[in-house]
């Protein structure tokens, strides 16, 4: 019954702490996908009197450009040229300025597409920039929002989690203190005479991985869940599950063994 309760010392902090983080992986990949989605479908139009390219502007706001599109004049000539002469004609188009459509590699936000748009104008060959707030835009600073706002949570939780388990390897500390000293006038090193809490500590790891792992498996592929089905509607939703539960099994089994480890050479500097 006892070791049950030192489990659950352990367990409960650890899985509370795996819980947070995996749902923000989850937030995470949706921006991604979301960011992913609509760079494709969003660009940036500018009137130029002069030739751009990608050689000239390879970053705007520290964002990549994916490319610089020269748009046609045909278009604008063909609206107008019924009430023109073939020389004026002829004159249109060598006084039009250039048109150009920049794509960018991802989304930026409002504060990004506000720095773009002024760093284009500084140039004198530029005269006008066009950066097409859209809809989406919305839904994209919301789940940016939320992507914070999880990230936040998860580190504040890892920060109890610690100070729970750290507390929790002091008590039991406290609780075998003349155990300990017995066993280390025999020659027996801290890590052997703390073994029990150890394995406490490592199965607690182990079980908290485990069930946030299953946690984070039923909710990528229910998604709804977290999201209404509008948002699954809008982007195509994809998670490397592998890689995220990598990363779970890591976060899970550092904590422990960093926390212990920390409380270990604590006692030890204060004991010797």
């Amino acid at each position: 019954m006892k070791s049950l309760k030192n489990i659950f010392a352990f367990l409960i902090p650890l899985l509370s702490m795996l819980i947070a983080f995996a749902i923000y992986l989850l937030i995470n990949n949706v921006v991604a996908s979301y960011q992913s989605k609509i760079s494709k479908d969003y660009s940036i139009v500018v009137v130029s009197t002069s030739v751009l390219s990608k050689e000239e502007i390879p970053k705007l706001a520290g964002i990549n450009i994916d490319t610089i599109q020269a748009l046609s004049n045909d278009k604008i000539i063909d609206n107008i040229k019924t009430n023109l002469s073939e020389n004026s004609i002829e004159l249109l188009k060598q006084k039009l300025p250039n048109f150009y459509q920049i794509n960018l590699e991802i989304f930026p936000t409002s504060s990004e597409l506000e720095e773009i748009k002024t760093t284009l104008l500084k140039n004198p060959n530029i005269k006008k920039v066009e950066v097409f707030y859209k809809n989406h835009n919305q839904i994209y600073l919301l789940l940016l929002l939320l992507n914070s706002v999880s990230f936040i949570l998860f580190f504040i939780i890892a920060i109890f989690a610690i100070i729970i388990i750290a507390k929790q390897i002091k008590l039991w500390f406290h609780e075998h203190h003349i155990r300990i000293s017995i066993l280390r006038l025999h020659g027996a090193s801290i890590i052997y005479s703390a073994t029990s809490i150890l394995n406490y500590a490592m199965l607690s790891a182990l079980l908290s991985f485990i069930i946030s792992s299953i946690f984070l498996y039923y909710v990528s592929y229910n998604i709804e869940v977290l999201f209404p089905q509008e948002l699954q509607d809008i982007v195509d939703i994809q998670i490397n599950l592998g890689y995220e539960i990598l990363k779970l099994f890591l976060l899970s089994f550092c904590i422990s063994i960093f926390t212990i480890f920390g409380v270990l050479l604590k006692y030890k500097i204060n004991n010797d």
